[in-house]
């Protein structure tokens, strides 16, 4: 019984666990010039939720 609930808990933990996704975004910033380029690496939700503040700034992200 406890191996059962043992595989139980360490089989839980890795489903919710999520990789980390990495994107480079860029974005051409009239008043100085040039282009600015930033690194986003985040997991799960907060990724998406980063690479979509991006995108409604104006900044191109394309995923690594």
């Amino acid at each position: 019984m406890k191996k059962v609930l043992f595989l139980f808990a360490i089989g839980s933990i890795i489903s919710f666990s999520s990789c980390k996704k990495c994107s480079t975004c860029t974005f051409n910033d009239p008043d100085k010039g040039e282009l600015e380029s930033k690194d986003v690496c985040q997991k799960g939700k907060q990724y998406n939720h980063v690479l979509d503040m991006y995108d409604r700034s104006g900044w191109t992200c394309t995923k690594n």
